[in-house]
């Protein structure tokens, strides 16, 4: 039998100069799609049906350059690998240099903030991350009214609340809206006394707020707290490090502790640190993670398992560890 064959979508050769006329119009002559509708006596809707066929048709190839400090690929393969919305990495001259690193994720944080807050947006921020800081280093006031702005781990302590305050009122300054501190230690050491705290009209109010945070800005913390954390005094003991080194903690979260598959490492009744719990980050609809610095990446890793994070912005050594 003859096989029959489909003219239909087989171009003829005056439906390819035609395709072909729009494709240079458009991609070379630089016209907009309304110019060329208007200059050919065709309809708009048949200019763009006609550079979507040469598309599909192979007559317009689009090739993307991408630069060498710009990771697309590795990007999309760590956001395929963990489920997450987006990864950004950044490129550091000096992988070892810690402050550069956080400079430069700080850097990429400002201006992911800066493209996608939107009006009434409600941000949380982790005070206790000199990524964060970074970031905040690096903003600008911008023509935008947020909801406001909210600290998700207690600051009080030795050198603590001057630097939570500092950061949460400069982020809430440059949005243009309110501040909501915690005004408590970020742990506490014993369950009567965080029971006690979390039991105060002024904490209360501010951690019934949680659950309205649209975004969280949030770092990841490896097991031995950083130089801003201990500088503070917001921060475990030596013998409750080893004790949650024993059980296999990797990192955390607002002092929220978890091991390499993400999960809580403490159970409500051990733990007692002041600030969003890692069952409300799951819960809030955006969560941004900023860590960076290979002693990190076994932390972020967890964080990523575990399903806290919607969008991680780090460097390119901790990104391939990832992979």
């Amino acid at each position: 039998m003859r096989k029959q064959v489909n003219f239909i979508n087989m171009l003829t050769q005056n439906e390819q100069r035609l395709i072909v006329k729009i494709a240079h119009l458009y991609y070379y002559e630089g016209l907009k799609q309304s110019e060329i509708s208007a200059a050919l006596h065709i309809s708009q809707s048949c200019v763009s049906r006609m550079l979507s066929r040469a598309t599909k048709e192979g007559i317009i190839k689009i090739n993307i350059i991408q630069p060498a400090n710009i990771f697309i690929d590795l990007e999309l393969e760590i956001q395929n690998k963990y489920k997450i919305d987006q990864v950004i990495i950044v490129d550091v001259v000096d992988e070892n240099n810690e402050e550069q690193i956080k400079q430069t994720i700080g850097a990429a944080a400002a201006h992911y903030l800066q493209t996608t807050i939107r009006e009434d947006d409600f941000l949380g921020i982790s005070s206790w991350s000199s990524h964060i800081r970074a970031m905040v280093d690096k903003l600008h006031p911008l023509n935008i009214k947020a909801k406001g702005v909210i600290q998700l781990l207690g600051g009080v302590g030795t050198n603590g609340n001057v630097n939570a305050t500092i950061l949460t009122h400069t982020l809430a300054n440059y949005l243009n809206c309110d501040a909501f501190l915690l005004p408590s230690q970020s742990i506490e050491m014993s369950k009567e006394y965080f029971d006690h705290v979390m039991g105060t009209d002024e904490v209360k109010q501010v951690v019934s707020k949680f659950k309205e945070v649209s975004m969280a800005i949030i770092g990841i913390g490896e097991l031995t707290p950083s130089s801003l954390l201990k500088n503070s005094g917001n921060y475990y003991n030596e013998s409750m490090l080893k004790n949650l080194e024993s059980k296999g903690a990797v990192g955390d979260i607002c002092l929220h502790y978890f091991d390499k598959k993400g999960k809580p490492i403490l159970s409500p009744d051990e733990d007692t640190a002041i600030g969003m719990q890692l069952n409300e980050i799951i819960a809030c609809p955006h969560v941004v993670a900023l860590a960076g610095g290979r002693r990190r990446a076994q932390a972020i890793k967890g964080a990523l398992m575990g399903g806290y994070v919607d969008v991680l912005i780090t460097d390119k050594v901790v990104a391939e560890m990832l992979v």
